[in-house]
């Protein structure tokens, strides 16, 4: 039996668990594979746990805190491993004891580094694969050659790789993996045709966390639009309540507001326009439903080209300011929806179907089951260095969350 282990993020948005989930459905369908999902900020404990529940904080109320972290990290990439490195060796040293895995994936950039050190420190050669969650902005963690292949999305995410150093010979572009139900549903069902002939069916979201300036963006739809609108908040509770109370009384025949939903794919279906953040899951999501998008920007850092990118492709069209929406959008519906239909085409083109397939049947063969040496868990210290950039780091952090 093959035993593959995947290090993913529960509460980092929701996109690395996706991305996760697409491996293993695939991984389902071989007998002859075990394999286990392991949260990397579980493996650090409670403090990581907290770390990764405040994601969707930061990112929705403190998007300058979020850029200077990400802006740091990406330069120093180790100053953000090492310290990673010795905060999960205890409770990963545990799980090997318990699942000693013949290939482990990783699909989050900060346990990247930090698991191939511990594999070096025990001289365990298991083989490690780099899943990059982003399609174009690429993080310095995510570019370690020591990993035995770094999977690229994109053509874009190939090239950051190259461009931060890493070598050709350690990279595949693999398409974004994309969940069974929603290439399932591309297979089988198909969104609607714009003609002109009655309102529009929009669907407004903002990733897993629900950021963003939804209520401005909706606000702008309802009033200039023919449109009838569906938002998704995921779990930002407070922004459900906000548009419940502001607009879903003034609307009540033309708006529908959810939490956070599972079946997200079906909303997609019945949608001729789907105006999101810059998310890659939810932007390729749509697209392999060949669902338009119109993007309303981006988080910095991992984001910040992807609506260039899906601009670039003719996937979507980029819309920053709510008050040119109904502008944007009336242009796509234009000549009985031509744009509309247009980006459909682009998008039936670009996307893939079985990119997650493929991947999952990659490392099921790059998986070779073989008995290897439990490791007796020894100390792991953090450099001097490295304990006082974090040190400084979390200084400026401190003191800009003093500003907000």
């Amino acid at each position: 039996m093959k035993k593959i282990m995947i290090l993913s993020s529960n509460y980092t948005g929701h996109g690395h668990a996706s991305i996760a989930q697409s491996i293993t459905e695939q991984l389902d369908k071989y007998e002859d594979v075990g394999y286990r999902v392991v949260d990397g900020f579980e493996l650090i404990g409670k403090a990581g746990i907290r770390m990764s529940k405040l994601y969707g904080p930061i990112t929705r109320k403190a998007r300058d805190l979020w850029r200077l972290s990400f802006a740091l990290f990406d330069q120093h990439p180790r100053a953000l491993i090492e310290p990673i490195t010795v905060a999960i060796h205890d409770k990963f040293v545990k799980t090997l004891n318990q699942f000693m895995p013949d290939l482990i994936l990783t699909v989050h950039p900060f346990f990247n580094g930090s698991v191939m050190d511990i594999l070096e420190f025990y001289g365990l050669d298991i083989p490690v694969y780099a899943l990059q969650a982003d399609i174009v902005n690429i993080h310095g963690a995510w570019c370690d050659p020591r990993a035995t292949l770094t999977l690229c999305p994109t053509q874009e995410a190939y090239d950051c790789s190259i461009q931060r150093g890493m070598p050709a010979e350690k990279l595949m572009i693999c398409g974004f993996p994309t969940r069974a139900k929603f290439c399932d549903a591309a297979r089988t069902q198909d969104t609607p045709v714009y003609d002109g002939s009655r309102p529009l069916n929009c669907l407004l979201m903002s990733g897993g966390e629900g950021s963003g300036n939804m209520l401005k963006y909706a606000s702008q739809m309802l009033e200039y639009v023919d449109c009838r609108l569906e938002i998704i908040c995921g779990r930002n509770g407070k922004l459900k309540e906000e548009l419940e109370s502001q607009l879903a009384l003034k609307y009540p025949d033309r708006l529908t507001v959810y939490g956070f939903l599972d079946n997200v794919h079906e909303h997609m279906l019945g949608s001729d326009l789907v105006i999101a953040r810059g998310s890659p899951n939810t932007l390729m999501e749509a697209v392999v439903l060949g669902v338009p998008l119109v993007i309303t920007g981006s988080l910095p850092g991992q984001e910040a080209d992807n609506p260039a990118m899906m601009v670039s492709h003719n996937l979507g069209v980029l819309c920053e300011n709510p008050n040119t929406l109904p502008s944007i959008v009336g242009a796509l519906m234009a000549n009985n929806g031509q744009r509309l239909k247009e980006i459909r085409s682009a998008q039936r083109a670009y996307r893939n179907l079985d990119n997650a397939k493929n991947i999952a049947r990659l490392i099921h063969d790059a998986a070779v089951s073989q008995e290897r040496p439990v490791p007796k868990k020894r100390m792991m210290l953090i450099s001097q260095h490295n304990r006082q950039a974090m040190k400084r780091h979390f200084t400026r952090m401190r003191k800009m969350l003093d500003m907000d």
